[in-house]
This record gives structure tokens, sequence and C-alpha cells, in this order.
């Protein structure tokens, strides 16, 4: 037993240990750094994602409906409350409601409909009728006719679109595919007649090709039959073009839904005939379906010397019809972009007639990106032609004559690039366009001309300095900076609407003149002031130089919000470095939504981190020279660009930390952050790919990169495969199988198991590699997910990556919780 004086020590020892414990744990409570990123940034962060931001301005781009044939437009003006339907008369820039919305909604819970309110109608369209004294519209599933005035409303037919038929003009016949045989379908009666009886499965008429818009599985699982594929019926119904893909001989590729969607527990397995590099594409005929007869007619097109099938694109760009059926206009691009031609087809007999042939290398462009459609247009019935080359060393116009083919004039000329074809006066021999780099600022800002077709009195309409936001009609959402295409030129032709904005400027909408650009009305304002009470900061503009010490660069800054000069800042590189475009912001549209990254870069600089956006060489929207620079550079992508510059701003900032560079991106921005973590190891630490392309060799063939890095070779000299195996030995540099031993920092691979547009094995191959290489990385797979993940899960995930390996913290407990998926 212990004596009661070895208690009373014990005791005090005890005391004496735990009052110095104590002491200790308080020392390190006292100097435990606060962590830099809390719930709080998160928070703020989450106000400035895509569907969050669009809540807070109004009419940040309005489009303009013209009505009939006269000088008078309506659009939606976006209200606190929802929407009104206004009226604009375009001569003097007056705007009246379109019709009495209060009375509107009275009438439309009238005839059934619940919870109507006249600040918020239930349906975003209307259109006129012809005699102007109504408005057609349709809410939920059916369709409304009101007499304005007085206000009437009445229920009215329902549309007959039956599901795969690809209906004419006329709405008296339409054509479907079924079986690979093409049908009519009297729109009257029903009645089905067939076409054809030579087509199958997998060489039909109208089929879809297996990696068309990479579109596969969802097409079969929404179940219904689809129009045919890339078909088009003439303006007067009396003929329908069609193609015929052959894709026999082009194998199963597969896709593994682990956790299907219905429930079920076995994995399913999705397949479609899709090639690969170094294979055979399908191929792909056109042919005319005369009626009522049912003739069918090849055109007899030099397939020889087109363009292959690829996943988005035929050899036929565009096409245009004479008004009576008797003859196509088709532009085609030639085998890898080598070439553009415009054809003159007979449609009775399927001869062609060459008009305008153009040869380039390394690729002949023809517009100022192959997202969007060719900057071509024919005049009258091909009597002339406006064509688009970079002949010159820039985008230009010129004018052809159509029966000869010979060249008349260039139209436009300069060191400055044609960006749309907007419209053609072919009464008064006018021609409206958007250009860049012509006026003073960036070579990047839209401008908006109008000249004759002989190259004479070019005219600037749009004065203001600031980016003007159009866009030709077609044209694809990654390159329109913003922008929906619409019928921009009155009906009378004196008269144009616009949006235009910058940065840091929201968006006003006018009415010009088309005579010498007078301004008629400034008529629509963007109202943007809950974004900045939510405490939204403008990005900062800056230009820098490229790697090469020369070429001016241009870019974006979102910066943190209380920055501290004399602290440190880690920067991340905000990417989609695709040679098919440039997406550093040019307008507050785009602005506030941000770079197609994988997350915004607004809610990164919340985070204490600088986000950054940069438009290298190889990207559009500039010369030939700048935008060539991705010839055989699709290794680097333009990275050594983004370098330099991040560079450039850590000597003129100080407080942006070099050393402590991050880069995110999805699709060709999971490409670029490979690649960013593989050939430059040392400079970024961090880095974040989504959908990214791992290689080129296990990809479909695809002009995005056999016309921007070079036909596939391989080692026999051949452009085929030899072997299962074989890669191509001028796409080695290109490897991220092989480039994996290069990383050094820290990477997130992310990818959905049902990507049709980037294969998930492409990237598999590079976890694999780096599996082998006993490499540290991270990897979330999205089951049951296509090409574009973005949930609350997915951007949260980003944050903390970021957060964790640029900061070094724990990201804090957070949970996104204003979220439209």
């Amino acid at each position: 037993m212990r004596s009661e004086s070895m208690n009373r020590v014990f005791r005090c020892a005890m005391i004496t240990v735990l009052v110095a414990l104590g002491t200790d744990i308080a020392l390190a409570q006292e100097t435990e750094p606060t962590p830099r990123v809390t719930a709080d940034d998160y928070s703020r962060a989450e106000q400035w994602l895509r569907p969050n931001v669009a809540k807070m301005v109004k009419n940040v781009f309005v489009i303009p409906h013209w009505i009939g044939e006269e000088d008078r437009f309506w659009y939606a003006r976006e209200t606190a409350d929802g929407q009104d339907f206004m009226v604009v008369d375009a001569a003097t820039g007056t705007k009246t409601m379109a019709f009495n919305h209060g009375t509107m909604a009275e009438a439309l819970t009238t005839l059934g409909l619940e919870d109507v309110v006249a600040a918020d109608l239930p349906f975003d369209s209307i259109e006129y009728t012809d005699d102007l004294e109504a408005v057609t519209f349709s809410a939920g599933d059916t369709n409304f006719r009101c007499r304005i005035d007085p206000l009437i409303c009445e229920k009215a037919a329902p549309d007959y679109n039956p599901p795969g038929v690809l209906i004419s003009p006329d709405r008296t016949k339409g054509v479907l595919t079924r079986g690979g045989n093409l049908w009519l379908q009297d729109m009257t009666t029903g009645a089905e007649t067939r076409l054809t009886d030579d087509g199958e499965e997998n060489f039909g008429y109208g089929i879809y090709y297996g990696n068309w818009k990479a579109a596969v599985i969802p097409r079969k699982r929404q179940g219904t039959p689809q129009p045919p594929m890339a078909s088009e019926w003439s303006p007067d119904s009396s003929a329908v073009l069609v193609t015929r893909i052959d894709q026999r001989h082009v194998a199963e590729y597969a896709w593994l839904e682990t956790v299907p969607d219905d429930g079920s527990f076995r994995p399913k397995v999705h397949t479609a005939r899709i090639p690969l590099t170094g294979e055979t594409p399908a191929g792909a005929d056109w042919f005319v379906f005369h009626f009522p007869s049912g003739e069918k007619v090849r055109l007899d097109l030099p397939y020889e010397k087109l363009f292959h099938v690829h996943q988005d694109a035929l050899a036929l760009r565009k096409v245009w019809w004479s008004a009576d059926g008797s003859r196509i206009f088709a532009v085609a691009w030639g085998d890898n972009i080598e070439a553009a031609y415009l054809f003159d087809i007979d449609t009775a007999t399927g001869g062609v007639r060459t008009v305008v042939e153009e040869s380039m290398t390394p690729r002949m462009d023809t517009n100022s990106t192959s997202y969007n459609p060719p900057n071509i247009r024919v005049i009258g019935d091909c009597d002339q032609v406006i064509w688009f080359s970079q002949r010159s060393g820039w985008g230009h116009l010129y004018l052809y004559d159509g029966a000869s083919g010979e060249l008349i004039n260039p139209i436009t000329a300069g060191n400055w690039l044609v960006r749309d074809i907007i419209h053609v006066d072919e009464d008064k021999r006018w021609l409206y366009f958007t250009a860049g780099g012509r006026e003073e600022g960036s070579p990047y800002d839209r401008y908006f001309y109008r000249i004759n077709l002989d190259g004479t009195n070019l005219t600037l309409l749009s004065p203001e300095p600031a980016d003007h936001m159009l866009t030709g009609p077609g044209n694809d959402m990654l390159a329109i900076g913003g922008a929906s295409g619409y019928d921009v030129v009155s009906p009378s032709g004196k008269l144009i609407v616009y949006n235009y904005s910058r940065v840091d400027q929201p968006t006003k909408t006018v009415i010009r003149s088309t005579a010498d650009g007078e301004l008629v009305a400034t008529f629509e304002a963007c109202d943007a002031s809950a974004l900045y009470e939510a405490g939204w900061r403008d990005p900062v503009e800056f230009t820098a130089k490229a790697a090469d010490g020369t070429t001016d660069l241009y870019g974006l800054m979102y910066l943190p919000p209380n920055l501290d000069e004399k602290g440190s800042y880690p920067v991340v590189d905000s990417q989609y470095a695709s040679p098919l475009t440039a997406v550093v912001p040019r307008n507050f549209l785009m602005a506030i939504y941000g770079v197609p990254a994988m997350v915004r870069p607004a809610s990164l600089a919340e985070f204490d981190l600088v986000s950054v956006a940069i438009d290298a060489r190889g990207t559009t929207f500039r010369s030939k020279a700048f935008s060539h620079y991705s010839w055989q550079n699709l290794n680097t992508i333009g990275l050594e660009d983004h370098v330099a510059v991040i560079k450039q701003l850590g000597e003129r900032h100080p407080w942006i930390d070099t050393d402590r560079v991050g880069i995110h991106g999805g699709s060709y921005g999971g490409w670029t952050a490979f690649r960013a973590m593989f050939e430059f190891p040392d400079f970024f630490k961090v880095g974040v790919a989504h959908a990214g392309v791992g290689a080129v060799h296990d990809m479909y063939p695809d002009y995005h990169q056999a016309a921007f890095h070079g036909r596939p070779v391989y080692a026999d000299g051949g452009r085929l495969r030899p072997t299962a195996t074989d890669k191509p030995i001028n796409y080695q540099n290109a490897d991220g199988s092989v480039q994996a031993a290069n990383l050094k920092g820290k990477l997130l691979i992310t990818h959905g198991e049902l990507d049709e547009n980037v294969f998930p094995a492409t990237a598999l191959a590079i976890v694999d590699a780096l599996i082998k290489l006993d490499k540290d990385f991270d990897m979330v797979y999205y089951p049951n997910k296509p090409h574009g993940v973005r949930t609350a899960f997915s951007v949260r995930k980003v944050w903390n990556y970021l957060v964790q390996h640029l900061h070094g913290q724990t990201p804090p407990p957070y949970h996104i919780t204003a979220w439209e998926d």
C-alpha cells in the first residue's frame, strides 16, 4: 500500500503533468495557423456559379424578332419578377407592350392553365400571324392563338410532328429512315411509300454513323426515331437531299454502364461503329430524291478528293438550294481540310461543276474557326460567290464570278480578320460582316461593318469601343463569344440592332442606321445591380508577350477580394486551349460566366487564387500565322505561351507566386491539363484534367488532330494502322501514356464512363501508365455520366483539390446547395 505521503507526492506530480500538458495544448492551439480559405469563402464562391449569376443580371443579351416585313420587332424584356413582351418601332426606338399581360393571364387561366401571373407568363416566345393581328405560342403541351386587340385567346390545333420524320417546307410530306431505307410519308393521310429497297442497317439512307455528334447512347435511350441525318429539303418541297452512310467495315466500340440508369444491377454495354485513328472511317454518298416521282439521283461528287466522315462534320459543310429545287450549291472540305470547293450541282442528273476551288497548307480554313459554318455565300442562282480565304495571311472575303469561277475582286483586305458574314443585301449589293483587329484595342473585339461587293465604301456601323456581340447563323456555342445568331438587319434594310459590352461594362442594346451608323436609340440596358451588390469584381484585362518575345497576347485576371499587395497568391490557369477557338472573355456576358473550363474563374478568386485566362498562339481570331502555330504543336498546345505570360505577370505583380501554379480544364482543356503536367512538370504543380484525351492514337480519326498535327504516319510509311498495337510515329510526342513518366505534381483525373466525345479508355491509358510507374495521382470516375460533368460534387471536388494543393490546407467542410444540375 502507498503511504499517505506517497499519495500526496503522486497527486502533486499528476497535477504538474496535467498543467504542463494543458499549457502545451493551449500553445498548440494558439500557434496553429488560421486556415486561409474558409467556409465563408466557399459560400461566396458558390454565388458566382453560372446558375446563380444568371439570376443576378437582366437583359444581358437581347434578341430582336422582326415582325413580318415591318421595321418593328418584339423581344422578351427580363424583369425582377419575370419577363415582359415588348414591341419596338425600330425607326424611333419607341417601346410598347406587345399585348396586355394582365388580360393575357386572365384569358389563359380561363382556358385551363394554372398559376398564370401577368409578370411571368408561361411561355418564352411568340409568333405573329400573317395579318399581324394575333400571336401564337405554346404553353405546356398546348398551342394557343390570341388576338391582340381586343385580347381574345383560344386553343389551337396541336402541331403534327411525328418523331423521325423530316417534314417538307409546305408540310405536305416528310421522309423517314427505317431499316436503312428511305420512306415517304403523306402528312395529311399518314400513308407511307417506300423510296428505296437496297438499304440496310449499316449501309443505309439517312442513318446515323456511330460517332455522329457523340450522341449514340442518348439516341438509343430516347428510343424514338430520329429524322434522316444531315438531310435537307428544297425550298419548294419538290426534292430532298439525303446521305447514304456505309459503315459496314467499321468495328464496334463499347462503353460500359456500370450503374444502370434504369435501376437494374447488371452493367450494360453500349456499342457503336466507330473507327480509331489509322482505320478507315465510314463512307458517305449523297442522293437527291424528286417528288412526286420518287426518283433517286446520286450526286457525282469527287468523293475521292473529299473530307472523310468525322465525328461532327461531313464533307458538305453548307448547302443552298435554288428556289425551284433544280440546283444545289454546296461548300465542301477537301481531304484533311487541305482544300475547299464550291460545287454547282444539277439535281436532275447529279452532274457537278466546280465553281471555286482553293488549296492551302497546312489547311484551307473556310471561316475564322472551323467550329463554324463556312464564311461563304452564293448570290442569286450562283451568279456570284462570296468566298473566304486566308491567302493574304489574314482571313478576308473575295468576290467570284459564278459562271466562270474567275476572281472578280477582293472585297476586304488589310491586316485584320473577317469574323462572320452577317447579311448580304443583294439588291443594294451591300455586305454586312463583323471583323476584329481593324480598330484600336484588342483584336478580339468584334466590330460591325458594311461594304460594297466591289470592295468600296467600307463603313464602320458600330463605333463603341467594345465587343459587338454579333455572330453568324449556325455558329457553334464554343465560338460565338456569348452571342446567339439572329437577323441583325431590319426587313427594309435601313436599320440594325445589336448588343455591345465589355468585361467591365454591362450590355447595352442599340438601333443604328445602315446608311451611316447613326444612333437611333439605346432601347435596353443590362441591369447588373444585384451582381455588383453581391460583391462582383470585374476581371482585369492584360497584355503580355508570347514565348517568342514579340507576339502580343491578351488575357484576363480574376483577382481575390481584399487583395494584399504584400501577400502571396497562387495562380490557376483556367483554360480551354483548343486550336479551334479562342475563349478569353471579351464581353460582359462571357466575363460573368467565365471561360468554358471545369469551374468558374470568379469562384476560384474567392479562395485567394489568381485565376488567369490566356489565348495563346495556335488559337483563332488572329492572323493565319498566329492560328496555324498549332500545326504539329498539339503536344504543347501553346502552353509555352501560358508559361511565359504567367511569369511576366509574376514580374509585374510581386504578389503573384509563380512557384505555385495550377491548371484545370475539361475536354480540350483536359487534354491541355495533361500536356501541362507532362510537358512543363517543373512549372505546373497542380492539374485537374476532366474528359481529357490521353493520346491521339486511341481516339477516332478527327480533323482536330489530323489537320492540326498531321496525318498519322506509321512505321511502314502508310496512314492505316498495320497491326492492332501500332502507333503513329509522328504522334509519339503526344502520347500521354508514355509521357506520364514526367509527372511531378499533383494530378486529378476525372471522366464520365459514358463519354462518347472523349473515350474513357484514352484517359484510363494514362491511369494505367501512372499505376505501372508507381506515380501518385487522384481520380474520380463518374458512373453513367457523359462528356460534360458539372454537378455540385464535381465542382466542389475541383475547388477542394486546388485549395488543398496550392494553399497546403485541408479544405473546409462545405457543400454546394444552390445548384441546378
